[in-house]
């Protein structure tokens, strides 16, 4: 009734025209005038012109009733964000923010507010799309001008780095990337693959899927393997983003595939180890684990090891699919990091936040390290010492040997993506944080860290001399 009620002094009784202009305004394009059928037949009654004019004056009443309730909605979002950021509630600001947008999405008042809050977020990038956005709807906001002009969006220099080049590829939510033979393949929700040249961030071919794609790529220099919420895994050219084929399983793929020369190891949602020929695109085998795969498997020679949600790690012959354990290794969380495995040794995170360490053969258990939350991350390997990173805000050395601690680093975030060793130094950053850190490996120091102009995401990718980051804006980093 509110909606209603706010619309009575703007219908009145009205004429054709001003009812066109309501038309219009409300559905974004205008009406056909009854007057053309008059103009076509050569008679018409005045009843049908009439009849005409009524119709069309209750479509509009009905976009104006539509569009002023969506601009209620809007407003008491946005109150609501204001709110939240007057109580230095940011992230409930951001998501109010974007509901309120949602609503009414031309709104620059919403759009600045959206964008001063991601700001104060450290998400530089994103926050200048909103208020460059703000200011093309009104070029007199010199709120949303003096806070654009505040920002720093390029990604510093530093820790004996160099931006190479930054490409903003697409504005949708991010999933993954991987490199392979000199390019970048990076994978956003809406179902777009971009292919990158590592060398130059020039776009060599995209391609969008018909479905949302919600895994990483796994690539090599003939294939681009990822998954998509459906079920389905799509298979394209590397060189030409061609589609090659598609595989489906059972339940949503989250996790990237593992790739060998012939052969494709794709988990999925559905509880199935999936081993498919790269050739034929058809199954080999599959392996039942009976609850969700969300991690990509580590292949070894003959053996597979790869994590379930049901807190155990599972091995199997990888030409055959028979398990190496009959009832894998149980841990008391989900086990949703890759393994890693040197001189017959597995080392792997789970939910319960510890990392264990096997014998690749018989799964026996040499040691296990105590994290204070869930280890997502790859356990990495560097001389005598295995680097642990914990969503519980800590970087780690243990002993190879017995698991006794060597150093520990704490950090004002979670880690959840993988480190990597780059240039003889730890790089890794913090969920929710747009800043780059390096640690030497030896003592466990930290070695500085730089801004990189918006909150990053995904694991840092090493090629060459190369480091890769991925923001969560979108924007692909390379630093030489």
């Amino acid at each position: 009734m509110a909606c209603i009620r706010s619309l009575q002094p703007k219908i009145g009784t009205g004429r054709y025209k001003r009812t066109a202009r309501i038309f219009k305004q409300c559905c974004g394009y205008p009406p056909a005038s009854p007057r053309i059928a008059l103009k076509s037949t050569g008679k018409k009654s005045m009843t049908h012109l009439r009849a005409s004019r009524s119709i069309l004056f209750v479509v509009a009443i009905i976009c104006l009733i539509l569009s002023a309730c969506s601009n209620l909605e809007a407003a008491r979002y946005q109150r609501q964000a204001e709110q939240f950021l007057a109580e230095g509630k940011l992230p409930e600001a951001v998501l109010t923010y974007r509901q309120a947008l949602a609503s009414d999405p031309e709104n620059p008042e919403i759009l600045r507010g959206l964008g001063m809050t991601l700001a104060a977020q450290g998400r530089q990038r994103s926050a200048a799309r909103f208020l460059g956005r703000a200011i093309e709807i009104d070029p007199n906001d010199t709120s949303a001008k003096d806070a654009l002009a505040s920002l720093t969006t390029r990604p510093q220099n530093g820790l004996s780095l160099q931006l190479a080049w930054v490409v903003e590829a697409s504005e949708s939510e991010l999933v993954g990337a991987a490199v392979a033979s000199g390019r970048i393949f990076v994978v956003y929700t809406d179902g777009q693959l971009t292919a990158l040249d590592q060398t130059t961030g020039q776009v060599m071919w995209k391609t969008k899927a018909p479905v949302g794609l919600v895994s990483p790529p796994s690539a090599d220099s003939g294939q681009v393997w990822v998954g998509a919420e459906n079920g389905t895994i799509y298979i394209y050219d590397a060189k030409s983003g061609d589609q090659l084929g598609t595989f489906a399983t059972g339940g949503a793929v989250y996790a990237a595939p593992a790739l060998t020369s012939d052969t494709a190891y794709c988990p999925s949602n559905d509880g199935e180890l999936y081993a498919v020929n790269r050739a034929t695109v058809e199954m080999k085998w599959k392996a039942e684990v009976g609850e969700a795969l969300h991690v990509s498997p580590l292949v070894s020679g003959q053996a597979i090891y790869v994590g379930s949600v049901n807190g155990r790690l599972y091995g199997f012959n990888a030409s055959t699919g028979e398990r190496l354990w009959t009832y894998g290794i149980l841990t008391q969380g989900a086990v949703e990091s890759i393994p890693t495995l040197v001189n017959e040794r597995l080392f792997f995170g789970s939910g319960d936040g510890r990392v264990y360490a096997l014998d690749a053969e018989t799964g026996g258990e040499y040691w296990r390290f105590s994290t204070p939350d869930a280890v997502y991350a790859q356990p990495l390997a560097w001389n005598d010492q295995i680097i642990v990173a914990s969503s519980g805000q800590m970087l780690a050395s243990v002993q190879f040997a017995d698991g006794s601690p060597t150093w520990s680093l704490s950090f004002d975030g979670p880690i959840t993506g993988t480190p990597v060793l780059f240039k003889g130094r730890l790089f890794l950053f913090t969920r929710g944080n747009p800043r780059l850190f390096a640690v030497d490996p030896q003592t466990g120091k930290l070695l500085g860290e730089l801004n990189t102009g918006d909150w990053l995401t995904f694991n840092p990718l090493v090629a060459g001399d190369d480091i890769i980051l991925i923001g969560q804006d979108g924007s692909v980093l390379l630093y030489r």
